[in-house]
């Protein structure tokens, strides 16, 4: 195995080290070369300011810590990794993405597990000692199953889990290449789709943003039909997890599932690397290690954590059962790489025989099954790896960030300093004068030329958030330059935020539309939001779908009408109109959920989008600065010191809330008249009926008259029974709902009008970060020019009486202040 580079990354820690000290000790012999000097309180609490962050970060390089992440796509197999990496079965390894929370696991000889109290967590919190690695794998287990059965109902904050244990890159220096001294934390991470709410993504987010990262994907989801919904889902782990793209090795996980058909696996890896790049908007190609991380675990975990040269502290019925495991679900590995070995596929014939008779396995067996599953597994490529990385990025993740309270408090105190100099080489009283009177006019007008600056800031973020809202005539925009880019970035993001959040809807229409049962829609919904949340929507989804065939359709409304009087009737309306309104309400609970969360996932996007303002604010406060002519004793530089040292302890944090619609469901009243029955009554009518009569006709004169029968019309009366409709005036109340389709356009509606919403929460945000900045320049001019006013009157009493010796003692302290802002300059330089 090659030899660890841990000089190099010792080296500069040293460096570090010597420079922080070489630092504190220069500004230690500046005081003490005049005490008198730092008796004023302006500078006395710079320099606790600059003294107290000297000796947080003199305790942090004394003890560095270097973190670890493993992040990934979903079931890539993070947690088997990460124990094959630490030589410890600690995570849980499930079946799917049943990972929960935060597990961080840290180098200690001593062994703690300490589950944080989270509020209102249901699983069981608290701190154990002396416990063996089957009861920390058994209560991290159990805490994790019991917060993913418990948010099916509720969302929680994750269980925070670390674990104090041996770790094997700490215990194994040839491994990590790190040196000792060096705390190495791995943090085992969940899958984003464990993660749907805005709370725990937001306590992810810092964590990533600071550590190196193994990234996981599988390779069951690299074949072309899987492997564009890889990288999106990839894209996504990276940026709302605020993952460092400069920091990461890529794992590519289940390279022994590689079948006789697929492409071979150079190829695979040289497209994946191509495409990952491009879709990271990476510098270079990425590395990529081919894994079988299911292998590295059984050996590595057969070992033990203590370096190979040594002896393995792992007992036999373990070392024995772990043998057995590897051998079983890693035959196809093992048969493909002792073909044509004889000697070799004797060995592990032996191996599994000794196993079969209880044989016990001795150390060098297991060192040599190590060694082979190194090979084997990807897991010396992936170490070399590391050590290789570590060495490049140590500096930049784990000295840097300690320097930046020192460097920040430094320039505070040294531009202070650096004003007082100034003002102690006025010579002339006239110029004292001068300069006072500068100052007071800068103090008058401050407050009115403030509000001149906010007054056009504010017209012009209006400006921009009025473009913002006017999709039409936003991609030509031209007068805003200065932020075109970033409220590109800006405007891209929300679309597609809104077009996460369509989605969800048409979830929820396709239910409808097809009646589909309201278990098929939660594992849908599931995919977006939180599995409680999830849960209240089908059930709201369920209740509402039920209904809908007792109403009638008329232009995408449901209407239902019942009368006023029947108790049953109005009841049963009732609930139809809760149903629909509950729906409504955990659909609002639900696209509020995912934009918020969508929001906190693009975070550092809009933080970025409102320090793009700040910085064009910080030059036209350098204008206002310039012209009163203030540069003379450098008061611009000190204020601006002072600025930057406080902005920075108040970073902006996002709003919340944005979303709200309501549902176009109204009741009205109406009276019909309606049929209740029938009637019958008798009716008198006359009609004309034909009654026969005899006559007799006469013939010719010797023929006696003939008999004939005729008729004619008589009219009788007589009566009838006729029936007719009784009615009576019905009092209806009728319920108007939209139907599936109406509602799916109003949920849409009420996100276009939350976009518009969250535009004008955006603003405002911007505004008050900005007016708030506003405050502290305000204070940092004045703490700056009163320091100066009183630094002024003083030299006009040195002018008065000893100027000469003044000035000489004041030219060797400036000498000696240049040379702490040498050591100073220089420690910058070694950390750029």
């Amino acid at each position: 195995m090659e030899k660890p580079q841990s000089p190099d990354i010792q080296a500069q820690l040293n460096h570090a080290r010597e420079n922080l000290q070489k630092l504190g000790n220069a500004v230690s012999e500046l005081v003490n070369l005049s005490p008198d000097v730092f008796s004023d309180e302006a500078i006395k609490t710079r320099l606790d300011d600059f003294q107290q962050a000297y000796e947080e970060a003199t305790q942090r390089l004394a003890n560095p810590s270097f973190r670890i992440a493993t992040i990934g796509t979903t079931s890539s197999g993070k947690s088997t990794i990460v124990n094959a990496l630490m030589g410890r079965r600690i995570a849980p390894m499930e079946a799917g993405e049943m990972s929960g929370g935060v597990l961080t696991l840290k180098h200690s000889d001593d062994r703690t597990l300490v589950i944080e109290a989270t509020e209102n967590a249901v699983w069981e919190t608290g701190q154990w000692t002396n416990i063996n690695d089957q009861q920390l794998y058994d209560r991290i287990q159990i805490a994790m199953h019991s917060y993913h059965e418990a948010r099916k109902k509720k969302e929680y904050i994750a269980p925070q889990i670390t674990a104090h244990i041996p770790l094997l890159p700490a215990c194994d220096a040839n491994l990590s290449g790190l040196p000792e001294g060096i705390n190495v934390e791995f943090l085992d991470l969940p899958g984003l789709k464990s993660v749907q709410d805005k709370t725990n993504l937001a306590i992810l987010q810092p964590l990533v943003g600071k550590a190196f990262s193994l990234v996981a994907l599988d390779y069951m989801q690299v074949d072309e039909q899987h492997r564009q919904k890889l990288l999106t889902e990839l894209k996504k782990v990276v940026e709302y997890l605020q993952g460092r793209t400069d920091s990461m090795i890529f794992i590519l996980n289940r390279v022994d599932q590689l079948g006789s058909e697929d492409k071979p696996l150079d190829e695979r890896l040289q497209q994946l690397k191509t495409e990952i790049q491009e879709q990271l908007n990476l510098p270079s190609l990425p590395d990529i290690i081919p894994f079988n991380a299911r292998l590295l675990y059984y050996a590595q975990c057969a070992w033990g954590t203590n370096p190979l040269h040594t002896s393995s502290d792992v007992t036999p019925e373990v070392r024995s059962r772990l043998v057995e495991s590897l051998l079983c679900d890693c035959a196809n590995i093992i048969k493909e790489k002792v073909k044509g070995d004889r000697n070799l596929r004797n060995w592990f014939r032996q191996l599994e025989d000794d196993i079969e008779d209880n044989y016990p396995i001795d150390d060098e067996k297991i060192r040599q099954l190590l060694n082979y599953a190194l090979k084997w597994s990807g897991g010396e490529e992936l170490w070399k790896c590391i050590r290789l990385r570590l060495n490049k990025s140590f500096s930049k993740l784990v000295i840097s960030p300690i320097f930046i309270d020192v460097f920040q408090n430094y320039k505070s105190f040294s531009q202070m300093l650096n004003s007082l100099i100034l003002t102690r080489k006025i010579c002339s009283q006239d110029q004292i004068k001068k300069e006072k009177t500068k100052i007071v006019s800068i103090l008058k007008n401050l407050e009115e030329s403030i509000e001149e600056i906010k007054k056009n800031f504010h017209e012009e973020i209006q400006q921009i958030i009025d473009i913002l809202k006017s999709t039409e005539r936003f991609r030509d925009i031209s007068a805003k330059k200065n932020h075109r880019q970033e409220v590109l970035m800006v405007f891209d993001t929300v679309k597609d935020i809104e077009k996460d959040l369509n989605k969800l809807i048409l979830i929820v229409q396709d239910a409808f539309k097809n009646n589909s049962a309201s278990y098929y829609l939660k594992d849908q919904l599931t995919e977006f939001i939180s599995p409680s949340l999830a849960e209240d929507v089908s059930r709201q989804y369920n209740n509402v779908s039920s209904r809908l065939s007792k109403f009638s359709h008329q232009s995408g409304t449901l209407v239902k009408k019942v009368e006023a009087d029947n108790k049953s009737a109005i009841q049963e309306f009732e609930r139809d109109e809760k149903c629909v309104r509950l729906l409504y309400h955990t659909m609002r609970e639900a696209l509020t959920a995912r934009g918020e969360y969508c929001l906190q996932g693009q975070a550092k996007l809009f933080e970025n989008f409102v320090k793009s303002f700040f910085n064009n604010q910080l030059l036209q406060l350098r204008d206002f600065l310039y012209d009163d002519d203030l540069s003379e004793i450098n008061l611009d530089d000190a204020i601006f010191a002072e600025l930057e040292k406080k902005i920075s302890q108040k970073p902006p944090i996002l709003p919340e809330k944005f979303f709200e619609f309501s549902a176009t469901i109204k009741q009205s009243n109406k009276k019909e008249t309606k049929v209740v029955g029938k009637g019958t009554r008798s009716e008198h009518y006359t009609v004309t009926e034909y009654e026969k009569y005899d006559y007799y006709e006469q013939q010719s004169c010797f023929q006696p008259p003939k008999k004939k029968v005729g008729s004619k019309p008589v009219k009788k009366t007589k009566t009838r029974n006729i029936q007719y409709d009784i009615t009576k005036d019905i009092q209806y109340k009728e319920l108007y709902l939209p139907s599936p389709e109406k509602m799916g356009e109003q949920w849409a509606s009420g996100i276009e009008k939350g976009k518009d919403k969250l535009w004008d929460i955006l603003r405002n945000w911007i505004l008050e970060y900005l007016d708030n900045s506003y405050v502290l320049f305000q204070e940092s001019v004045k703490d700056i020019a009163h320091l100066a006013d009183r630094a002024l009157e003083k030299q006009l009493h040195i002018i008065e009486k000893n100027f000469d010796q003044e000035r000489e003692f004041w030219q060797n302290f400036e000498f000696t202040k240049d040379q702490v802002n040498s050591i100073f300059e220089e420690l910058q330089k070694s950390l750029d």
